[in-house]
Parts: structure tokens; C-alpha cells; sequence
């Protein structure tokens, strides 16, 4: 008479077998887990100051909804983050110098202003920054067109002339050619009497903007007698040096963090209305990317963003034209 019941013992025994080394696969797995959690170190991250998630007028927006309809760019893998030097007050010993030069008198009823009988200067406490302009007698011939290359020199004659740190670059792409209008007006280049200069810094090629601001920190009007008008000048003064080096976050990654509401809009307008409601945010198409860099005065450092052209509609049905940034680096909002 055969045995039946080895049969059933031996198929226990496989599925008993079986079980064990799914197991010991498992356990395996999340002790090799744990090592490499514990021997990979963690990602780094910058501290996002306010100015990360601040628009420009001081709100905070939620996004609805994001998408990206704008062509990709090439993005580093790495970024280097900058130090900086605590370089805070040489705005204003730049402006006691141009006091002391053209021998400016503080005016008795309006502060923050001094004034000669061809110059003047003025100081905007809210936003720090200096406007220096000068009344020139000889404007040049409305009929001569300036040239550019000698209007960028006479600008950078200023800043070199008083030795001022790193230096500034102009932005060849964004100068404004004027008319010579009671009002000026942007003109061909051929006609006009007036170039206005943008300066900033340049990081690895990459301009450098103050915090959430739009404008650029450094301006220069020059007219076609090659005389500086008017000098724009922010406390924003720098050395940069090379911190560290971050990994960059992705174009869907950065989509996300607006999504999540770590960005900051930087500028709005819009045809229908002129004041704006950006608190919150229907729908936001990004058309367009360009990386630069931002200046953190809390911290210190200067660190790569992404900038968004973008059109975005908010809960009034408003059509808005904007611009929005968010970290090119992995950022931690500092509550």
C-alpha cells in the first residue's frame, strides 16, 4: 500500500522555504536601505528668505494651476553658490564722496536730499538706493546720434574712477536709446541723443539681481556730449567668492515648487486693470526660461533662480503678462 502523505509534507515544506527567503530578501533589502541612508549624506539645501515667496508688492500667491509651454534650456548640473563680504555702507560713503566732489548742500526742508547749482543727489530710504544727476550745459548735437561704445565707457569711468569693488558689467541687451523730448521716449538707435545703461554683476555668466527686485540695481544716462546725466546707485556693492556647489533642480521640479508656492512674482501687468489681485492664481502658462542669479542680503550669498515669462489669469478672470522665480537649487522656505 503506497504513501500519500510525503506528497503533501514536501509541497509545507517548499511553501515554508519560499516564505523564508522572501523574507530574509525583505529584511536584507531594508537593512541595505538603512546603510545607504546612513552613509549617503543628506541633500543640501539653501534657506529661502521671505523675498523667495514675496511678490513684489509684499503678497503671496497660490498657484491652481502651472504647465510649461516655453522651449527647455541647458541646465547645468551643478551650480556654484557665492559668498559674499558684509559690504553694507559703501553706498553711502560713495555718496558723501559725490557730496564732498561737487560740494552738494543738504536742502533744509527736504530729507535725504543735497543739491548744488548743476547737481544734485537724493537718497530713497525705503529701497536704499541713490539717484545722482547732473545738469550738463553743452547736450550735444540733436542731430548726432550717440555712440554706444563711448557712452559705455563714460559710464564705467564713473565706477572706476572711484575703485568701487567687482567690477559691473552693462547689459548690452537691455540699453534704452532716448530722444531729446521734454519727455523722452525710447528711439532708433541711430537717432538718439540719450543711452541709458543697466549694470549688474555677472556670475558664470548669469546676471546678478538684488532679492526680488526687476530692475536692475545699476543705471547709467549718458548723453551724446558723452556727460553723465543722472547715476543710479543701490547699497549693492560686492566681492563674490565661490562657496559650494549645489545640484540643480529640474524645469518639473521648479514647476512644482510654484505649484507648492515657492516663488515670488516680480513684476504684473495687465491692459484691463491697474491694480492687481495676485493672491491667488488660476492659471499660470510658462512661455518662457532664463536662469540668473539672486542676492540674499540676509545671508550673504548669491544663488541661481529660473525666471519665468508667464501669461496667468487670477480669480478675477484678469489676463495678467508676468514674470515669476522660484530656486534653480533645492530651497527651503525659512519659516
Amino acid at each position: 500500500m503506497q504513501n500519500h502523505t510525503s506528497e503533501p509534507k514536501k509541497n509545507g515544506l517548499k511553501k515554508i522555504n519560499f516564505l523564508f527567503i522572501v523574507i530574509a530578501v525583505i529584511v536584507a533589502a531594508l537593512i541595505l536601505a538603512a546603510v545607504f541612508v546612513i552613509i549617503t549624506p543628506p541633500s543640501e539645501t539653501i534657506i529661502a528668505n521671505n523675498f523667495v515667496v514675496n511678490n513684489y508688492d509684499d503678497t503671496q500667491s497660490t498657484f491652481k494651476k502651472v504647465s510649461f509651454s516655453g522651449s527647455k534650456i541647458e541646465i547645468p548640473e551643478l551650480f556654484n553658490v557665492y559668498q559674499t563680504e558684509n559690504n553694507t555702507g559703501i553706498a553711502d560713503g560713495l555718496a558723501n564722496k559725490l557730496i564732498n566732489e561737487y560740494q552738494l548742500e543738504a536742502d533744509s526742508k527736504i530729507p535725504n536730499y543735497w543739491l548744488a547749482s548743476k547737481n544734485s543727489l537724493t537718497k530713497n530710504s525705503y529701497e536704499n538706493y541713490y539717484t545722482f544727476s547732473s545738469v550738463t550745459e553743452n547736450k550735444g548735437d540733436d542731430n548726432l546720434p550717440i555712440v554706444t561704445e563711448e557712452a559705455l565707457s563714460t559710464c564705467l569711468n564713473f565706477y572706476n574712477k572711484y575703485n568701487i569693488l567687482s567690477p559691473l558689467v552693462p547689459q548690452r541687451d537691455n540699453l534704452i536709446y532716448l530722444n531729446s523730448g521734454f519727455e523722452q521716449t525710447s528711439t532708433d538707435p541711430k537717432k538718439a541723443v540719450f543711452l541709458q545703461i543697466p549694470l549688474t554683476y555677472e556670475l558664470d555668466g548669469y546676471k546678478v539681481f538684488y532679492e526680488n527686485q526687476n530692475n536692475y540695481p545699476f543705471f547709467c544716462r549718458v548723453n551724446n556730449s558723452y556727460a553723465l546725466e543722472r547715476i543710479v546707485f543701490r547699497d549693492f556693492f560686492q566681492n563674490f567668492q565661490i562657496l559650494k556647489q549645489l545640484p540643480s533642480v529640474s524645469i518639473d521640479q521648479s514647476i512644482n515648487n510654484i505649484k507648492k508656492g515657492n516663488a515670488s512674482i516680480i513684476k504684473a501687468d495687465s491692459k484691463a486693470s491697474s491694480a492687481i489681485d495676485l493672491n491667488w492664481i488660476n492659471n499660470a502658462d510658462l512661455y518662457s526660461i532664463k536662469i540668473e542669479y539672486r542676492y540674499d542680503d540676509k545671508l550673504k550669498i548669491a544663488y541661481p533662480f529660473y525666471r519665468f515669462g508667464a501669461k496667468i489669469t487670477n480669480s478675477s478672470g484678469i489676463k495678467i503678462e508676468a514674470e515669476i522665480i522660484t530656486p534653480a537649487v533645492a530651497a527651503a522656505v525659512n519659516d
